[in-house]
């Protein structure tokens, strides 16, 4: 050919026209799939396996893993628990059971065990007894009443059945008389609401007037045989009020005589705001013969460290924390878990798809901070659970519903800020080797990450099943957190919704899930009210960091969101340490 190919106009006008189509459908492809509604990792392998259908599925009938009713740590006190499991209280005593037992490992181990099991000369068996009396109606065993009034071993009785411990004729009575000074049979009752305090080591520390509808004075006046440990400070309308025989606005609330320690009542109801149970708890340094000595530690911890966080916020808390030099902990989610912005599809993001979140993390290693695994995902499958779905927002390890009413009969509902959070029932996959499998991921993306193996587990809002907390008892070295409880450990029957006991620790235990828990026992920093609760700003904070001095190895812990204005921690932070709490890592608190 002579020349170079052309196309012709009309031809030319052609190929425009078709490379116009083509490009037409490639932007529809490319601008469909990246619409306003599409977000990084939205149908991931992660996003499909996390929500599977069928974690959607209805409360697991899977059995429940069997605990045993003696646990604690080797090399300390023992100590007997009894409690009385028949009656209507059943279910309630069972939990008393359980917190008094998860306190008492502190100190050593604990037998948790129904009063009409009881044998002859049992109490020998160990360094001290508690007696829970929740329920005026349970028959007391003759071995067990006539053990606590011959043995020398340290006795707590707490509130109801005292008088039958004094016994049912007079010569009895008189020796009871005899040998502890005052007489059980004589004691009177003050209406509960108007014991606002206690007075306990020069302290008034507040009490909580729900719960019991009234409490035992066991005597009044004095008594040279007893001694008074804890003084009930009665008022009505802000004014002291009379609450015994004699017209005193105070009556004893325990005392101890011989080797008997007795509390007006079973100090273990709305324990979030009732500090009596911190009374409670140090009186047990006392009853199983302690020597440690007093101590004021401190913990913090920065909440829901996720893919998603924003790595400046990491570093500049880790900075402030540092040149304080407070050592912190960080719990951190793996994996995000959420809805595209129109709602109509799941997305899922591991912390190994944000490296800039990963270094940030590291930074705050190098700044002093522990790593803990928060959860997996911090949600559970596509249901509300109870809010969105979403990580960070939902429960993991239990179902959690809306409710209109704190209390039975529950109306559940679509959630808004004036509900209340309540347990539904167990999750639909709740078996041990199921959920250690999801934990085991979790754990092997902060591996991958490069971030180490973490060995301290935090539950998502502090929820989950038995067989879940034995999962993570089995698989961590400890959980930093408050914890859930269920009757059903101890009556063998199966759980249910509500029957469970919600505790926070003043101190590191070994819990009945055969794990060690460290507390965090102040809560967090909130702007606003949430669900019924109020808001929680630093001098709230401070003020039960305040309250926990009560006991000898007193700890205040708490945890803050990152994303919050930084002066809140810088208020919590100093107030604490002006109380005279030295901030240590989590693994040292005692």
């Amino acid at each position: 050919m002579d020349g170079d190919f052309k196309l012709t106009r009309r031809a030319r006008i052609g190929w425009l026209a078709g490379m116009a189509v083509i490009l037409t459908i490639a932007l529809v492809v490319v601008f469909g799939l990246t619409s306003s509604s599409l977000v990084e990792g939205q149908a991931s392998s992660l996003a499909k396996q996390y929500t599977d259908p069928e974690l959607d599925g209805a409360s697991s009938t899977e059995p429940e893993e069997q605990l045993p009713a003696s646990y604690g740590r080797d090399g300390g006190k023992s100590t007997l628990v009894l409690y009385d499991n028949t009656g209507a209280a059943a279910d309630a005593n069972a939990m008393y059971a359980i917190a008094t037992g998860n306190l008492l490992t502190h100190f050593g181990k604990t037998e948790l065990k129904p009063v009409a099991d009881y044998t002859d000369a049992m109490v020998e068996n160990y360094d001290a007894a508690v007696y829970i009396g929740a329920d005026h109606r349970v028959p007391l065993p003759q071995a067990f009443l006539d053990d606590v009034r011959s043995t020398d071993k340290p006795v707590m009785w707490l509130g109801r059945n005292i008088e039958a411990l004094a016994g049912p004729d007079d010569a009895q009575n008189a020796q009871f008389r005899d040998k502890y000074g005052w007489d059980p049979r004589a004691a009177t009752t003050v209406d509960s609401s108007t014991v606002t305090s206690v007075e306990y080591k020069g302290e008034k520390v507040h009490r909580e007037t729900q719960g019991a509808p009234e409490i035992v004075v066991p005597f009044t006046g004095t008594n040279d045989k007893v001694e008074v440990l804890a003084t009930s400070q009665c008022t009505k309308r802000g004014k002291p009020t009379s609450c015994a025989q004699d017209g005193s606005s105070q009556a004893p609330w325990a005392i101890r005589s011989a080797n008997l320690t007795y509390l007006a009542e079973v100090p273990l109801d709305y324990i979030d705001a009732n500090d009596v149970y911190l009374i409670y708890t140090d009186l047990f340094y006392d009853l199983v013969g302690s020597d440690a000595p007093a101590v004021k530690q401190a913990a913090v911890r920065l909440e829901d460290v996720g893919p998603e966080s924003d790595p400046k916020d990491l570093r500049r808390v880790a900075d402030y924390l540092a040149s304080e030099n407070v050592p912190f902990q960080v719990a951190v989610i793996p994996i995000q878990i959420g809805k595209n912005k129109d709602g109509s599809d799941w997305y899922g993001l591991s912390l190994t798809d944000r490296p800039e979140v990963v270094d940030a993390l590291k930074y705050m290693q190098g700044k002093g901070g522990t790593l803990i695994q928060h959860g997996t995902t911090h949600q559970m499958g596509t249901m509300d659970n109870p809010y969105s779905g979403r990580s960070g927002e939902d429960y993991e390890f239990y179902q959690f519903g809306c409710t209109s009413t704190d209390t039975a009969p529950y109306t559940f509902e679509e959630c808004t800020n004036d509900s209340y959070i309540t347990p539904a029932g167990r999750v639909a996959q709740d078996d041990v080797d199921e959920w250690k499998d999801r934990l085991n991921a979790g754990r092997s993306v902060m591996e991958h990450a490069g971030l180490g193996e973490p060995t301290i587990f935090e539950t998502p809002h502090y929820g989950g099943s038995v067989n879940s907390y034995v999962a993570m008892a089995q698989e961590y070295d400890a959980r930093y957190e408050q914890g859930d409880y269920y009757a059903s450990i101890l009556t063998g029957q199966p759980s249910e919704a509500g029957e469970s006991y919600s505790q926070q620790f003043p101190f590191t235990v070994s819990d009945i899930y055969g794990g060690t828990v460290y507390p965090e026992n102040l809560g967090n920093i909130t702007e606003g009210e949430q669900n019924n609760h109020a808001i929680r700003d630093p001098t709230f904070l401070i003020s039960r960091a305040k309250a926990n001095l009560t006991v000898r190895e007193s700890t205040a812990s708490f945890f803050f969101h990152p994303y919050l204005d930084l002066n809140y921690l810088k208020q919590t932070v100093h107030g604490i340490k002006e109380l005279g709490y030295e901030f240590t890592p989590v693994t040292e608190l005692k």
